[in-house]
């Protein structure tokens, strides 16, 4: 519980997309995080990071979004970025 007038709980979670290339994973972030949805998306090389912060009644949440390439040829850079992930999505 938090002291009234006391500032939020701050949560921080690591978050990562995983999924074949062009499945959408990088539509979901940039539409979660900036409110943007673009028709054409440029593939990601290797990772692509953002960040979101959700505002609850009396905690904030931050995430920490990693983007993983979906090509075959980052694949072998795909555990780095799950290392500290709090969750992982899968895109299909």
């Amino acid at each position: 519980a938090m002291a009234a007038g006391g500032p939020p709980k701050v949560w921080h979670f690591k978050l990562v997309l995983l999924g074949d290339a062009s499945v959408g994973k990088s539509c979901l972030v940039v539409r979660f995080a900036k409110g943007e949805f673009f028709e054409y998306q440029e593939p990601t090389i290797g990772a692509a990071f953002m960040t979101q912060t959700v505002s609850l009644s009396t905690e904030v949440v931050k995430f920490e979004i990693w983007d993983t390439a979906g090509q075959e040829r980052y694949k072998s850079l795909a555990p780095m970025y799950y290392r500290g992930a709090a969750a992982a999505v899968v895109v299909y």
